[in-house]
């Protein structure tokens, strides 16, 4: 993994930028004041802080973090070009992988026998979502990046540095074509009829994915195999979790990476 964000970082351009650690400008790689690396393209710098948690006062050591969660865009040329098959695809996708392809149902994946997924080129831009905390993981886990803990993503919405999404603007953009998946079991029920239960705007709100494990360390990196519900983050006011299981996958969940300041 170190010498993956040793490429990753040497890899970005020279261009000039302003250390957010600093304030120094630099036009090399690394901050030629306090040494910190460029952030990484798409993301931002998250210094060291202390935060609530659950009751709990956290340290969290500087880490950089995605500025807006993976996207469709981000996401399809990974899973096209991996190679899966349609039973590996539903493991990614929901989480219920079957040769019918219904597990794309309530999501605005389509795809046909041979494995080849995309979406509406509307939703190109809006983050992804229904993808299991594994599937999330292991795309992560190809860029170098890793899933935020509860305690980085606490720090980073609490400096005002991410924000949140609504499932209701984003189902929208896909809902007819749910519409006719669903066929029957909708009836003529419009895109409403899919939000029973959020109602309000705070319930439309997403959840995001988290690497810790529910009522797990919120600052450890790391998840235990045996561990089967994984928790979840909302930016609100007051921000909320809630837990999900492992293998399954929501279509208002979505999520963003993580690299942690290498020393």
């Amino acid at each position: 993994m170190k010498s993956v964000l040793l490429i990753l970082f040497l890899s970005l351009s020279a261009s000039a930028w302003l250390c957010p650690a600093c304030d120094t400008d630099n036009g090399g790689s690394f901050c030629i004041e306090c040494h910190l690396p460029q952030p990484p393209g798409g993301m931002v710098y998250v210094p060291a802080v202390s935060v609530e948690v659950n009751g709990e006062t956290v340290d969290v050591s500087p880490f950089f973090i995605d500025a807006q969660p993976v996207t469709y865009r981000d996401f399809l040329p990974w899973l096209n070009g991996s190679g899966f098959g349609i039973q590996e695809i539903g493991v990614i996708i929901t989480g219920g992988g079957d040769e019918t392809m219904q597990f794309l149902a309530f999501t605005p994946f389509t795809g046909d026998q041979n494995g080849s997924i995309t979406v509406p080129s509307m939703c190109l831009e809006s983050p992804v979502a229904s993808i299991t905390w594994g599937g999330a993981q292991s795309y992560l886990s190809d860029r170098g990046k890793r899933l935020p803990t509860l305690a980085e993503i606490e720090a980073a919405a609490s400096l005002g540095l991410i924000g949140n999404w609504d499932s209701y603007e984003s189902m929208q953009l896909f809902a007819s074509q749910m519409q006719a998946s669903m066929g029957d079991m909708l009836g003529s029920l419009g895109v409403q009829a899919m939000f029973t239960g959020y109602s309000t705007a705070n319930e439309r709100i997403m959840w995001e994915l988290t690497g810790t494990e529910f009522n797990g360390d919120p600052a450890g990196t790391s998840v235990s195999p045996n561990a089967a519900y994984i928790t979840l983050y909302k930016a609100l006011d007051e921000s909320q979790t809630s837990s999900t299981h492992r293998s399954m996958g929501y279509f208002n969940v979505i999520f963003r990476g993580a690299i942690e300041v290498p020393e």
